[in-house]
């Protein structure tokens, strides 16, 4: 009988541990792999610690990596979550609340043959042509979501611009892909949209973009010459 109990200790201290060391890892891949399959964007997790019998879990260094451009569009330094650890392995995942903090959004833009480029709507873009409905087997609602110390950088390197300034705290409610969920990729839509409308307002005065987007230099070369010609029809008379 101590035999027995003693393979059954062993069997459960050897089954805690490779859930804590290993499953971690797996997580941690499948995590990375799975969202960045969803924003067709590379995303990268420095490190994921779940503690399995509290429900929490927190990861460091989280980037969504630009396509198009270099670096990253969203870093985010530490994400908190209180959830039922055990539900990660079902089909139901069950997430109560979730804290983002310290996040940085990096806004790069060029401006190239009259075309204004940039990293966010292009990636809004590609999420209109995606379904909201999820055809996912894995099911999450989040009931909270916090996400705070948000600074936002406007950055353009074929302009020679940058300028950074800090957002609102945001919170989000029953958000996932559940049917009792506000779909995700609707947020984050409304999220991308939100930030190019900030850019406009408080980063780019006057309405940088649009007064490229609408810029015409043969049309101001044009106006150039017809001066140039009216300043020697009068020198000549």
């Amino acid at each position: 009988m101590k035999k027995f109990l003693s393979l059954i200790i062993i069997f459960i201290i050897s089954f805690y541990i490779l859930i804590e060391f290993v499953g971690d890892k797996l997580i941690k891949n499948i995590l990375e792999s799975n969202i960045s399959a969803s924003l067709n964007r590379d995303v990268s997790i420095d490190k994921l610690n779940i503690d399995y019998l509290n429900g929490q879990a927190d990861a460091k260094g989280i980037n969504l990596l630009n396509k198009n451009f270099d670096g990253y569009l969203v870093r985010i330094d530490s994400i908190k979550v209180d959830l039922d650890a055990f539900s990660i392995f079902s089909n139901d995942v069950i997430i109560n609340d979730v804290l983002l903090d310290n996040i940085k959004v990096n806004y790069y833009f060029n401006f190239s043959d009259q075309i204004i480029s940039d990293n966010v709507r292009s990636l809004e873009q590609e999420l209109k042509n995606k379904t909201s409905y999820s055809n996912s087997n894995k099911y999450f609602n989040i009931k909270s979501l916090n996400a705070k110390n948000i600074s936002l950088s406007a950055k353009s390197p074929s302009l020679n611009f940058e300028k950074t300034i800090n957002l609102n705290d945001m919170n989000f409610n029953n958000i996932g892909n559940t049917n009792q969920s506000k779909n995700y990729k609707d947020v984050l839509k409304e999220v991308f949209n939100d930030t190019v409308d900030i850019v406009k307002e408080k980063v780019l005065s006057g309405n940088i973009l649009d007064k490229l987007e609408n810029f015409n230099p043969e049309e101001i070369e044009n106006k150039i010459k017809d001066k140039l010609k009216n300043k020697l029809k009068k020198l000549i008379k």
